[in-house]
């Protein structure tokens, strides 16, 4: 974000900038560990061990005090990459010492590692011996310490440093020896004849910010490392923490199969070696459709279609919806950051190429409008819903895939379950706007008008009514599901892909097959949190600040909307790249 501070921004703008570069050690929300170190005058309290990390941070070169805990600066960490990273050096820790452990898949992002009963002081034990000089710390889990018992919760024991690990158990449980030989499952009462320790586990991790102190890693990339107790029978063992696909109790820790994570195999715990009905096995493609108008020669090539344009049917061909705001760069950003699990990306094009963009990157191909459009004459186009009816033949596509205009980010990590069902069914996920239930008349825009007219069809061929609009987010698709739309409605497709500038009698492709494919069973409704931000108003760009700072949306949009009065474009670019270089800081491997 250097420079903007040399350009004329208006008050608001400036308070945008302000706020996405807050200082480091200035959070807008405190997170877990230091509401923990608050007392009730509000001032963070000196935590246990400030007096070493004070050591570490005058020995350890690229580390700052950053939240309340020391972190690495580095400019090159993708969140997968972090949780790989933690469980990495957990494993190193662990075979170092000959502690034997064993993953536990459960389908969620963080990394689970168990111990068998009797292992715990060894694991602690080792851990302190692993990161003793290093600035990695250990979140203590187990009763008491909130819902699930992973230390998230209201009542959560404290952080530490890793090497501490030995000492703050034994305070914690109010016992200077290790407590070993328990027997217990999670139904077992409470007495003083079964005693048990408090600590159920550990989440380890080695915080990191960028330079730019716009992103954080902090617990939620962590490595739990979970200490598993003897059953009452004597046979097997019974997870301290949280459920497993199998319930609470397993046969045996015994893990002999392996599983690929990052760069390195781990050990699996037998049980969970196989597949489960929420496991997702099939490859998800990304596509994007991006657009240059600043390109001379494109603009030649719609200036000159435009002048041919015929018809009675309003056409929308306005500059918003080809302006180029730097968008695919983020959005690619987003898909490395957030989406790791992305097989290939497809960037759909008419002959333009970012020059940023690594062409040469076996997981990225650019797709010109020439190999998408089975009729030629069909080019040149400049209407979205027309490239939209041709996705599915981009060559090499995976069936599954989910679909991103340039304006479209993912928020935070996500799951391909968030998209998919494991049988292969998209999720549709739908705006709470709806289109009123009036034909499509003089007083509507092209939008407006399309979505009529998409519901009319699908109201004609399936005999129901679908009032809202799709939300702007990623959306789920597949190539069969386009099929299907030309099997309903045979030649909509096609004569959508010979529709040049978005026009109001146009079907929209994307509503179109979500909706028919709910209708007939070959689509499930789904639930996503996103955000819409018409950048175009004062009001929509006041609203990027929380945004980036809270991060809970799954997916937003920040959309170039053609609003009068309303921002210029000079001010709703600065804004934007402001924010984006703000949320999205670390290159993705797609860039030069």
């Amino acid at each position: 974000m250097q420079g903007l501070s040399r350009l004329p921004l208006p008050d608001g703008l400036r308070r945008i900038v302000r706020t996405l570069r807050r200082p480091a050690g200035v959070p807008r929300q405190p997170d877990a560990a230091q509401r923990e170190r608050t007392g009730s005058g509000g001032r963070v309290a000196p935590p246990p061990g400030r007096a070493r990390e004070d050591e570490l941070l005058a020995r350890v070169p690229g580390l700052v005090r950053h939240r309340g805990r020391l972190s690495r600066v580095r400019d090159d960490l993708l969140p997968a990459g972090a949780r790989d990273a933690n469980l990495s050096a957990v494993a190193d820790a662990l075979d170092a010492a000959a502690v034997p452990y064993g993953l536990v898949p459960d389908g969620e992002l963080r990394h689970r590692v168990a111990i068998a009963p009797g292992d715990r002081a060894a694991a602690l034990k080792a851990c302190a011996a692993a990161f003793t000089g290093l600035p990695v710390y250990a979140r203590l889990l187990g009763e008491g310490a909130g819902a699930g018992g992973d230390g998230s919760g209201a009542g959560a024991f404290p952080e530490v440093l890793a090497e501490l690990l030995p000492e703050a158990v034994a305070a914690q449980e109010g016992s200077p020896a290790e407590t070993s030989g328990t027997s217990r499952t999670p139904d077992t009462p409470d007495t003083p004849d079964t005693p048990h320790p408090k600590i159920k586990g550990i989440r380890l991790f080695q915080p990191v910010v960028t330079s730019g102190r716009t992103v954080a890693y902090g617990p939620e990339t962590g490595c739990d490392l979970e200490f598993w107790e003897a059953a009452d029978s004597g046979t097997g063992a019974v997870a301290g923490l949280r459920e497993t696909p199998y319930g609470w109790w397993v046969p045996t820790l015994e893990a002999t199969s392996t599983r690929r994570v990052g760069d390195r195999d781990h050990p699996v715990v037998d049980a969970f070696a196989g597949r489960f009905p929420d496991d997702i096995d099939f490859p998800v493609d990304a596509v994007i459709t991006w657009v240059d108008a600043s390109d001379p020669a494109w603009r030649r090539r719609r200036d000159r279609a435009a002048a041919g344009v015929t018809g009675s049917a309003p056409v929308d061909h306005a500059e918003n919806r080809y302006r180029d705001r730097g968008e695919l760069r983020y959005c690619l950003r987003s898909i490395a950051a957030h989406a790791p699990w992305i097989r290939r990306v497809f960037i759909v094009t008419d002959d333009q190429t970012p020059p940023w963009l690594a062409g040469d990157h076996p997981q990225v191909t650019v797709v010109d409008h020439r190999e998408l459009f089975a009729d030629p004459a069909c080019l040149p186009v400049f209407n979205s819903h027309a490239i939209e009816s041709q996705l599915h033949r981009i060559p090499g596509l995976a069936e599954h895939f989910l679909y991103f205009n340039d304006d479209i980010f993912l928020g935070r990590p996500q799951r391909p379950q968030n998209y998919f069902l494991s049988s292969g069914l998209p999720k549709v996920f739908h705006d709470r706007r709806a289109v009123d239930p009036a034909a499509p008349g003089d007083g509507d825009d092209v939008f407006t008008a399309s979505q009529k007219a998409t519901r009319h069809a699908v109201e004609q061929a399936v005999g129901r009514t679908y009032p809202h609009i799709l939300a702007h987010t990623p959306y789920p698709l597949s190539r069969t599901l386009f099929t299907h739309v030309e099997e309903r409605l045979p030649g909509r497709l096609a004569a959508i892909g010979r529709s040049v500038f978005r026009s109001a009698d146009d079907l929209a492709p994307v509503t179109l097959a979500s909706h028919l494919a709910l209708a007939d069973g070959r689509a499930v409704e789904g639930e996503l949190h996103h955000a819409y931000v018409s950048t175009g108003r004062a009001e929509e760009i006041d609203r990027l600040p929380a945004l980036a700072a809270d991060r809970r949306a799954d997916a937003f949009c920040l959309a170039d909307d053609d609003t009068a009065p309303g921002l210029t474009p000079q001010e709703q670019q600065r804004a934007v790249t402001a924010f984006l270089e703000a949320y999205f800081p670390v290159p993705s491997p797609y860039e030069r």
